[in-house]
């Protein structure tokens, strides 16, 4: 499994502008083959910081959802509302028993 967060920051005053042109990203790629788990959170902490935690069945899934035009239309309604760039990492995880 691929799992990737992306953590970013809006100005002042447009995170909730930045989830809401989200919303019809976050739909379809929910659809996209392999996505397992896509998720934007809000951080409590702050009322700037958005970060997406993503979970994929494999790479190949990946690489076709960050070609999608629907991410691309996101990131450039938000281009202009967004503090500083993303950043992203990307984990490859297994699942493990505590047993």
């Amino acid at each position: 499994m691929i799992v990737v967060t992306s953590k970013f920051r809006a100005k002042p005053g447009k995170r909730d502008k930045i989830a809401e042109l989200a919303r019809p990203c976050i739909d379809v790629t929910r659809k996209e083959t392999g996505c397992l788990r896509y998720e934007l959170f809000l951080s409590s902490e702050d009322d700037v910081t958005l970060q997406f935690i993503e979970e994929w069945t494999d790479l190949d899934s990946l690489r076709a959802h960050l070609k999608g035009a629907h991410l691309a239309t996101f990131k450039e309604a938000r281009k202009d509302i967004v503090d500083e760039g993303a950043i992203l990492k990307i984990f490859e995880a297994k699942e493990i028993s505590l047993a």
